[in-house]
């Protein structure tokens, strides 16, 4: 990890490629890999980005009017969620597999394309970027482009660990958001209020947010991707004791909404 003197903003010590990113993205990443099942999970994922809409809503007027284009947008969910509500909505993300099930089931608009190549058909009023910024390469590059592409008043909403968090604090090195090379940037409000600022946003809300959490899913990642106790995963799911989720709230996720002045 590289920390910088000046403003303490911290990123994985390495290089990666576009491709080589986009390589990690595969279906594997989201079935196995980083998820149990993103998909079978899409119920609680849905509930959360309902959530994080609500929130997004109190500040948008005559959202029927805007638009709204999601960098990272994975498998449509938060496009799904969000359609009834906005003008017109559509997303990119890296991954082929994922962007094929948002526009083929969910038929919504989303494709797989590099953001900082995108030429928008509708240009966004509202561009969001959940849990995507720790994965970006260059995350100010995307963040110019945002502020390049919005009206003045759009705004940019996003989320992402808090590494100034109290539990980030307290577990270095073993706090559950450091996992490069798929988390790459690690930010604290400070830095993220610094990043913005440098392209125009001005902060409207940057406040915890709590998490809607599958328990198989947690259990699958701390018993067979972090331990390696898959036996005992089995067990308990044969059980049926992981069919349930829960509402978590360690106060590590940061939500921003930031306004282009």
């Amino acid at each position: 990890m590289l920390e910088c003197e000046e403003c303490k903003f911290t990123t994985a010590d390495l290089s990666i490629s576009e491709e080589d990113l986009r390589q990690l993205y595969t279906a594997r990443y989201f079935a196995g890999e980083e998820y149990r099942d993103y998909i079978a999970d899409r119920p609680v994922i849905e509930r959360q980005f309902r959530l994080r809409l609500q929130r997004l809503l109190k500040h948008v007027q005559r959202p029927e009017e805007k638009s709204v284009f999601e960098v990272g947008c994975a498998y449509g969910f938060f496009l799904l969620v969000a359609n009834g509500f906005f003008r017109s909505v559509e997303g990119v993300d890296l991954s082929i597999e994922a962007t094929s099930y948002a526009s083929r089931v969910l038929r919504v608009e989303a494709r797989s394309e590099d953001f900082l190549g995108y030429r928008f058909k509708i240009a966004p009023d509202v561009v969001c970027m959940w849990d995507t910024v720790e994965h970006l390469g260059r995350p100010d590059l995307y963040f110019e482009k945002t502020a390049e592409a919005l009206p003045r008043g759009g705004l940019l909403a996003l989320t992402t660990s808090d590494l100034g968090s109290f539990v980030a604090r307290v577990r270095g090195s073993k706090w559950r958001q450091i996992h490069p090379p798929t988390h790459l940037h690690y930010f604290s409000r400070d830095t993220l209020r610094k990043l913005l600022c440098r392209y125009g946003f001005v902060i409207r809300e940057i406040a915890t947010e709590g998490v809607y959490r599958s328990v198989d899913t947690m259990a699958y990642i701390i018993l067979c991707l972090k331990s390696e106790h898959p036996d005992i995963y089995a067990r308990l799911r044969k059980m049926g004791l992981l069919n349930w989720n829960l509402y978590l709230d360690l106060r590590d996720i940061v939500f921003v909404v930031a306004e282009k002045g």
